[in-house]
């Protein structure tokens, strides 16, 4: 049986209104409209309004200066067309193991060191290059574009940030929900049993007193690497919430309100500036996978200089593919689409077995904002989402209106990171609703779709503001 294909007149709402009534009060203050309009604004003309280029800069700062920190250095690098950028570790490269035996002597005549990869799983995959001096960017784009040219598997070592390119974009503090145990009239038994991954900047350290996300684990932060705690104020450390502290608990909150019977996981694999390197997020994905994630969202991708796939992600689905393999089923991967505004592909939204989600207005109409293209799947509202936030102070260097949280706080947001996990959400929803299996249920949500150019299949899920 066919499980959402319904009449014409219900054709992308695969769960009818079962949400509305859930979210009316956190949509009755005028004031958040006026909010997702300038943050839409913002996502819009990053280029064009003064004011946003100079918090973009501010943000842009703010990560050099984390990764200087730890000892690496990031670089905005134009891509072919001088529009799009990527952001990229100075002084690195990546090459397939397939490769390299290949281009080692070239690589020891452009003074390049072969270092370790960082992620056991893709030692034998892939090769990690760093050099250094004043021209290593020149000749590492040179290398990298020459090798490519000679049919070399080769990128640039990317760093995965929360959107393309990093623009600032405040939330803003909104009603509440109910608490957990009160929120309805959702059916708690949507997505019970079904493992879903959030791999993002961690989950908050202190539990809500509304019970939401109280059932994901916290490992604390004294367990180094494993855990998967959001510092909220590291990057740096000055008393105020970094540029994408709370993220990852926003994102975890709105697969809460979709599948409020789903195990959430949480990993930290991007920092609180927003950022991590695509080494670091193909090992988070692949430990998601292995441990037996039937859905993994990733709201963060990137574009890339030559609109290539980054390597190593690229090797990290081929270890995901060796996984399904053994174990006989498959991980639902959803990434978000990006905040482009252009068609320019964005990784890993992009791979072919990635479900790569757009953001529509509260009405279901094309943002301006989000990136789109035959490459994106499914898209739904991702203006003015209202999600689980974190209690601190945005600082007033990269906030328009900077906002003072409390505990239990939520706050409303705009950005495909947010129109993901809607999807992760439903996916885990209709596994359970209908006995599905996780790629069963992306076909059926998908058949369930309203066609839009460029966006893939519209559905209608969490209102907007």
């Amino acid at each position: 049986m066919t499980a959402y294909r319904t009449d014409p007149g219900s054709l992308g709402r695969p769960f009818g209104r079962d949400y509305a009534p859930a979210v009316a009060p956190l949509v009755a203050d005028p004031g958040l409209r006026r909010v997702v309009d300038q943050q839409a604004r913002e996502l819009l003309n990053g280029s064009d309004d003064p004011e946003v280029r100079r918090r973009a800069l501010a943000v842009r700062e703010r990560v050099r200066g984390r990764w200087a920190r730890g000892g690496g250095r990031v670089e905005m690098l134009p891509d072919q067309r001088d529009q799009e950028r990527a952001l990229v570790l100075g002084g690195e490269v990546l090459v397939s193991a397939a490769s390299w035996p290949d281009v080692e002597d070239e690589a020891r005549r452009e003074r390049l060191e072969r270092v370790e990869v960082g992620c056991p799983d893709l030692e034998d995959r892939v090769v990690r290059l760093r050099g250094d001096g004043d021209d290593v960017d020149a000749r590492l784009t040179r290398f990298v574009t020459d090798l490519r040219r000679q049919g070399h598997a080769t990128s640039f070592s990317y760093v995965t940030p929360l959107s393309p390119v990093m623009k600032p974009c405040s939330g803003r503090p909104a009603p509440g929900l109910a608490t957990f145990a009160e929120y309805g009239p959702v059916d708690r038994s949507h997505g019970r049993g079904v493992r879903v991954a959030v791999i993002d900047t961690g989950v908050v350290a202190e539990p809500r007193s509304d019970g939401w996300l109280g059932d994901v684990a916290r490992i604390a932060a004294d367990a180094g690497p494993a855990s998967n705690v959001d510092p909220l104020d590291a990057d740096p450390a000055d008393g105020y919430l970094d540029v994408s502290a709370g993220h990852g608990t926003f994102v975890a909150g709105i697969v809460a309100q979709v599948a409020p019977g789903a195990e959430i996981i949480a990993h930290r694999s991007l920092t609180t500036s927003g950022t991590a390197s695509d080494v670091d997020v193909a090992c988070a994905l692949i430990r998601a996978v292995r441990e037996n994630a039937q859905v993994v969202n990733l709201s963060l991708g990137t574009s890339t200089y030559f609109d290539e796939p980054p390597l190593a992600l690229a090797a990290a689905l081929d270890v995901v593919r060796e996984i399904e393999a053994a174990r006989g089923w498959e991980t639902v991967i959803v990434a978000a689409a990006g905040n482009a505004g252009t068609r320019v592909p964005v990784w890993p939204a992009a791979f072919g077995r990635v479900v790569a989600v757009g953001a529509l207005t509260s009405t279901l109409r094309p943002t301006r904002w989000s990136s789109r293209g035959h490459w994106v799947d499914v898209s739904t509202v991702g203006e003015g989402v209202v999600s689980t936030y974190v209690a601190g102070s945005q600082a007033p260097d990269v906030a328009a209106e900077p906002q003072t949280f409390g505990r239990d706080a939520w706050a409303c947001w705009t950005g495909t990171s947010f129109a993901a996990p809607q999807v992760a959400g439903a996916v885990a929803r209709a596994m359970t609703e209908h006995r599905l299996s996780s790629t069963q249920a992306v076909r059926e949500l998908l058949a369930a779709g309203r066609p839009v150019a460029d966006f893939g299949k519209a559905l209608r899920i969490l209102p907007g503001v």
